[in-house]
């Protein structure tokens, strides 16, 4: 019998991929969506279910007869002042509140949860002390997205650990196609010229097609309950950058500065642009993350799983031809 699974997400640009990758696998995929036509899954033969998750009772109907649910759109907070949602609930209850909902509905209809999280929850190779752990601490309580990460992903820990069949993956900074948020995106931006310096930090880049497979896999083998660090390609931020522009036939931004300043600067714009009520153009949790990025080695369960990344060239020639089919550079 054809296995079905529901995408959570499957308009975004990790769903997407995840979408490609159960059909390529034969399964029968619903995706779930709040668009009346979503264009992102047009040429895909899903079953569409159109809702809101965050409405009562919408998770659970959504994952009854699916053997699989994938969770490709756990939420988090972009803008670190602005109000958090209806009767002043915080970020981190109301995501807490979303993913307990989740496991508790996967466990209800028997199903087996895939869940995307985040490198940002897993352990840092910062020796204690040091001030690479000391700016990490301090990260994590300026802007809540640290903390709504973490509590998610310890929901779905615990569900596992009494006996949800759970599979996790933590992926690294994600490129390639079918991303949709052109707006805030690295390389559209760099593309279009509006970039006007790039910072010298390394970061590691991974292809989200990789991750969709990885998470398939995970699933697949039963490898459940323990979070997998998934690594593609370490790169300076200036260097993918230049990388990117080269392959995309535009000169490359020519200043480079700190990330530590890029991200002082952008908090301190964030700030100002909330004394007047309204987000920030450039949120400051974009160069939050680029400081909290370092290089990364394959984990033992990467290798296990048996993912080796696709050529970088590859994920940056298939991200750029995406971005310029979609009218976003």
């Amino acid at each position: 019998m054809t296995r079905r699974a529901l995408v959570i997400g499957s308009t975004g640009h990790i769903g997407q991929a995840i979408t490609r990758e159960l059909l390529a696998r034969g399964y029968a995929v619903s995706a779930t969506t709040r668009a009346r036509s979503p264009r992102g899954l047009a040429d895909l033969d899903v079953e569409l279910l159109r809702g809101d998750a965050d409405s009562p009772g919408q998770l659970a109907a959504w994952t009854a007869g699916h053997d699989v649910v994938i969770d490709a759109a756990a939420p988090y907070p972009v803008n670190m002042f602005l109000p958090s949602g209806p009767a002043g609930r915080t970020h981190v209850a109301r995501a807490k509140r979303r993913a307990v909902d989740l496991v508790e509905a996967t466990e209800a209809s028997g199903s087996t949860l895939g869940y995307v999280s985040s490198f940002t929850t897993l352990e840092r190779p910062d020796p204690p002390g040091s001030l690479a752990a000391i700016e990490a601490s301090m990260r994590r309580q300026v802007h809540p997205y640290f903390a709504v990460k973490d509590a998610m992903e310890e929901v779905v820990l615990a569900g596992a650990r009494r006996g949800v069949p759970a599979a996790i993956v933590n992926p690294a900074t994600c490129m390639g196609p079918w991303d949709r948020r052109a707006k805030d995106a690295f390389v559209p931006q760099l593309l279009s010229g509006v970039v006007p310096a790039t910072v010298t930090r390394p970061v590691n880049v991974i292809d989200v097609r990789d991750v969709a497979t990885a998470l398939c896999t995970a699933i697949e083998a039963e490898h459940f309950g323990e979070p997998i660090p998934l690594c593609g390609h370490n790169i300076a931020v200036d260097d993918l950058a230049a990388r990117v522009c080269s392959l995309g036939g535009v000169p490359a931004p020519v200043f480079r500065t700190s990330a530590r300043l890029a991200a002082a600067t952008t908090l301190w714009a964030e700030a100002a642009w909330a004394i007047t009520g309204r987000p920030a153009p450039i949120p400051a949790l974009w160069t939050l993350l680029i400081l909290e990025g370092y290089e990364m080695s394959p984990s033992r369960a990467q290798r296990e799983l048996g993912l080796v990344p696709r050529p970088l060239d590859e994920t940056i020639r298939d991200s750029i031809a995406w971005y310029r089919a979609t009218g976003a550079c």
